[in-house]
């Protein structure tokens, strides 16, 4: 209560008023009643509480008592409470003997006893008035009712006023009490509706019910336990047709069937819904928020849950809903023996898989496989679980593959389940399984078996029948992706190969099952790295990566990020491209890699070794690998990165040996394509580091270049550096400044700055020396960007590589920090990069240079003396 006397209810002044008002009439002699209606837990008790406590406060005998339907069936028992408050002993006697006659069977008796305690009661509050106040009078019982009917007749000319609060209810049939307060001239009706005036979010998760609302607040603003408590609570509080009602609605979310369900009629069924709708506890006739749903069927007991959701499951059924509606209520049941379970749980894993809900489809097909009695039904499922598991749990997928093995010999699984399990043998090393299950459906002509053989000769090359007759993939995105990829491996990037591969990428659903969805996009993604389509392939990757990051989806992840990390590779981002290749490793554990693992691996080797890191890459060589790995494509990543290790610790016969091996396989298998891996330039580059058979390496060379034709690619970039290797001084410049051409074409940073290290070199054996240090500078700063070290330090006067130029006197004339800037200008950072490497400002640098052009008498950045880079800072 505030300080003018109002309460301190919220939306409820209106409702006071009318009240007050009635009041002050009732002290004036003239009795008043008052019907306070409204929804379910919508205020209306708690209104009546704070006026009865105001009209104490101003002097009425306050006569109160609560209805409950548990009490129905005690006569007088809402008298019994009324007369109570009346605390006068010998008022109380009286009463107990006018009660006492009343509950004779007598009909005029009792009209007679009514007539006595009515009397009984105004006698004893004498000239007073008093406040009769009866909570939720629906529930009174039926001699208490008639009682209240005599006093409320009969209290027009009394100080008394007679206050009654009841849940309205739609359709509800009026009592003869109900009847008597609507023709009562003196009876004013006083409706409480939910609260308007909340923000969108409170009323959304509430429907504007004050018990809800302070329940939410309570919680926190959010829907805690006790607004799951407040809703139960408004359920019971309604009439009992709309608690079963309630149920079933939670447990199908929406209308449709609840009927049968709850096993009532659809006229009780339409009341329910609207008495909800009413008290703000339903929208649009489902509940408002799932912890609403999730709170009505906590309510019950674990057994009798189980059986609703096994009721709901049957009906749905019967009726012919999809397998996506039925399963989860099966799976809530804990109930699948029935044979036609397990098609439903089949099917809803598919649908599952489309809308990438793989840990779903896992559960259900898991579900599947336990129950059925048919082992050729049990193995074909089986196989479907562990094609999903490879992509969720390998580890586990791993496990099933001996038993699947042990139903092909048994002849429990058909063709297609024995084409589908080949990949998962394989991918964990099962060669010799595989190669059995192979020859079984090798006879076979079916568009899986071709897809099959189409990826095996993707991924294990040696064991692809070349020779066999394909269908057109068609529209199939998965076949379109290892076609493309196929194409590329074995006949070189092509513009039709890279459109396949864009529009698999672009594709936001792919058809068949989620199983096949991200091989099919990681496949596509090859096709652009082997395409030398670095751009496109860092694009796609990227945002692949980040979906599959915010999906949580850890085989996903790792093999995207372990693309985008070769791409990076062949980028020259070094750094990114260990970072991807060690997450890609980290995401997913060894076990789930299987043979796949020698791709990442192979990367983090290629980037370490280039960052002159060869602690990191012996240390990652050292980890086993199975041997499945050599017998596939992953392999020969693997290899060729464990060769340019060898080669860049001067183990140049070693790193021959791997060079070799990757050539001798690929030419074997048919996928001989330099965008897979560049063995002849690489074997070329190992003989011209030992310092001989140069003829083999020019041999290589021009057989590389003859295969590659005249388009610009990262490996014609690098055959032309070897060339100019093995070139005449003169003739080594103009090749090299091709090369340099191509490669800025391709974006390949690493190769990029080798080629023009080689050039600077070839300018400084024809004693160009103004040229050869603008060369080298800009050399410098792409290997830097590239995180290149020991290329850096070649190209340092440090380093070796100029190590033959000696600083001229003039240098020793400049102070240590016009050296620093001056170091950074030759190599061709602005004055604003300048002064934030070395935190001054640039018109500090502006005076640094301008003293350091006088020193060494030069006008120009371009004439800045190479021996300047031997002080360039370590933060350059």
């Amino acid at each position: 209560m505030n300080m003018s006397g109002r309460p301190n209810l919220v939306e409820r002044d209106g409702q006071w008023a009318v009240l007050e008002s009635l009041r002050v009439k009732c002290a004036a002699g003239n009795g008043q009643v008052a019907l306070i209606s409204g929804p379910v837990a919508s205020g209306k008790t708690e209104l009546l509480h704070e006026f009865a406590r105001h009209a104490v406060d101003d002097g009425f005998v306050l006569l109160k008592a609560n209805c409950s339907r548990a009490e129905q069936s005690l006569p007088f028992g809402v008298v019994r409470q009324l007369y109570r408050g009346l605390r006068v002993p010998a008022a109380l006697r009286r009463f107990a003997r006018v009660l006492e006659a009343a509950m004779e069977p007598d009909g005029e008796a009792l009209v007679r006893e009514l007539h006595a305690l009515c009397a009984a009661l105004l006698d004893v509050v004498g000239d007073r008035p008093v406040l009769l106040g009866v909570d939720d009078v629906r529930n009174a019982d039926l001699l208490s009712a008639q009682w209240l009917e005599y006093v409320i007749r009969r209290c027009g000319s009394e100080k008394l006023m007679v206050v009654l609060t009841e849940t309205s209810a739609p359709k509800l049939a009026h009592s003869p009490l109900h009847t008597e307060l609507l023709r009562h001239p003196h009876c004013h009706r006083v409706d409480v509706a939910p609260l308007r005036g909340l923000s969108p979010e409170l009323h959304a998760v509430s429907g504007g019910n004050p018990l809800l609302v302070k329940a939410f607040e309570e919680d926190g603003d959010c829907v805690g336990s006790n607004f799951r408590r407040a809703l139960v609570s408004c359920l019971h509080r309604c009439a009992p047709d709309v608690l079963p009602v309630a149920r079933a609605l939670a447990v199908l979310g929406k209308r449709s069937a609840v009927a049968r369900l709850a096993r009532v009629d659809e006229e009780v069924v339409d009341v329910a819904v609207r008495t909800m709708s009413e008290a703000g506890l339903l929208a649009d006739g489902a509940f408002r928020d799932p912890a609403a749903r999730t709170a009505v069927l906590d309510d019950m007991s674990t057994q009798d849950r189980k059986e609703l959701h096994l009721a709901a499951a049957l009906l749905l059924h019967d009726e012919g809903a999809p397998a996506t509606e039925v399963a989860p209520l099966l799976v809530l049941a804990d109930h699948s023996e029935h044979p036609w379970m397990i098609p439903v749980f089949e099917d809803a894993a598919e649908e599952a898989l489309r809308e990438e809900q793989v840990e779903t489809a896992a559960r259900y097909l898991t579900i599947a496989q336990r129950v059925s009695a048919d082992p050729r039904v049990r193995g074909s499922t089986s196989v479907k679980l562990v094609r999903v598991e490879t992509r969720l749990n390998p580890a586990a997928a791993a496990r099933r593959l001996p038993a699947l093995v042990a139903d092909m010999r048994l002849g429990h699984l058909a063709d297609r389940d024995v084409a589908g399990m080949i990949g998962p043998l394989l991918w964990h090393g099962h060669t010799a399984d595989a190669i059995e299950a192979l020859d079984r459906v090798r006879h076979t002509a079916t568009v899986e078996v071709d897809a099959l053989d189409t990826w095996l000769y993707c991924v294990h090359p040696a064991l692809a029948d070349r020779d066999r007759p394909r269908h057109e993939p068609s529209t199939n995105p998965p076949l379109r992706a290892v076609t493309a990829l196929a194409s590329v491996l074995g006949n070189g990037p092509t513009g039709q190969a890279v459109t396949l591969a864009e529009q698999v990428l672009h594709t936001a659903r792919i058809s068949d099952s989620c199983t096949w969805a991200v091989d099919s996009a990681v496949a596509a993604l090859h096709v652009l790295v082997y395409s030398d389509r670095l751009d496109l392939a860092q694009t796609w990757s990227t945002r692949l990566l980040a979906d599959a990051m915010s999906r949580g989806t850890e085989t996903a992840q790792a093999l995207y990020a372990a693309v985008r990390g070769e791409a990076a590779l062949r980028r020259g981002e070094l750094t990114v491209a260990f970072e991807h290749a060690q997450l890609s490793l980290t995401v997913m554990p060894r076990g789930g890699w299987g043979i796949g693992v020698g791709f990442p691996l192979g990367t983090a080797i290629a980037a370490a070794t280039r960052m002159g890191n060869h602690d990191e890459a012996a240390r990652l060589l050292e980890q086993r690998v199975p041997d499945g790995v050599f017998r596939s494509r992953y392999g020969l990543h693997y290899t060729y990165a464990r060769g340019l290790h060898y080669l860049a610790v001067n183990r140049h016969y070693a790193a021959m040996d791997d060079f070799l091996l990757c050539g001798e396989q690929m030419t074997d298998w048919g996928v001989d394509a330099p965008g897979l891996v560049p063995w002849r330039t690489a074997t070329a580059e190992a003989w011209i580091g030992q310092g001989c058979n140069r003829e083999e390496a020019s041999r290589l060379i021009h057989e590389q270049l003859s295969l590659l034709g005249p388009d610009a690619s990262r490996t014609r970039g690098a055959a032309l550096r070897l060339l100019a290797a093995i070139s005449p001084a003169s003739g080594r410049p103009p090749v090299l400044a091709e090369a340099v051409a191509v490669l800025e074409e391709c974006d390949d940073q690493y190769e990029l700055a080798r080629a023009l290290a080689d050039l600077s070199r070839a300018h400084q054996e024809l004693r160009e020396h103004r040229r050869a240090w603008t060369v080298a500078r800009r050399a410098w700063r792409v290997a830097n960007a590239c995180d290149a070290l020991p290329l850096c330090e070649e190209l340092s006067p440090s380093g070796g590589a100029d190590a033959d130029f000696e600083a001229s006197g003039p240098i020793a004339s400049l102070t240590d920090a016009e050296r620093r800037v001056a170091a950074l200008a030759s190599v061709g950072y602005t004055n604003r990069e300048i002064a934030g490497k070395l935190f001054i400002t640039p018109s500090t640098i502006e005076q640094h240079l301008t003293r350091v052009y006088r020193k060494l008498n030069v006008r120009y950045r371009k004439d800045l003396p190479p021996e300047l880079q031997a002080y360039l800072p370590s933060t350059a």
